[in-house]
């Protein structure tokens, strides 16, 4: 089963993209970088927070001062939760926050790079139960 985070970049779009290409395989649509690990822009115009719980919304809000218009979906297997942490800090060094499929916490890159527990989890795994 593959997992989801985001990463809402404070970095112009275009910067994100020229990070992205330098850091995995552009395709059509997405970037594929090893793992596999799929990557897409992605935007409220194309769903972006379809799925999302309302809580979860108002927690991204604020946490970032506004309701991002855009940003970075990472779909990955939890095997490869390094890689996608990698992907994460090098897009998240551009400033911005990440969210996980495990809890509403906003992340920040600190919080991240030193593996810190929120909700009995860490940044893209699940809650030890």
């Amino acid at each position: 089963m593959s997992e989801a985070a985001f990463i809402f970049p404070t970095a112009p779009r275009a910067d994100v993209i020229r990070v992205l290409n330098e850091l995995a395989e552009p395709q059509p649509d997405q970037w594929v970088a090893a793992g596999p690990i799929y990557v897409w822009l992605v935007d409220e115009g194309s769903g972006l927070y379809l799925d999302w719980e309302p809580d979860d919304v108002a927690s991204l809000e604020q946490a970032v001062g506004r309701r991002p218009a855009w940003g970075v979906q990472i779909q990955y297997r939890l095997s490869r939760r390094q890689s996608m942490v990698a992907l994460a800090l090098s897009l998240l060094r551009l400033g911005g926050i990440a969210v996980d499929d495990f809890c509403s916490h906003a992340w920040t890159a600190e919080e991240i790079e030193a593996d810190t527990l929120i909700s009995e989890g860490r940044f893209g795994e699940p809650p030890v139960r």
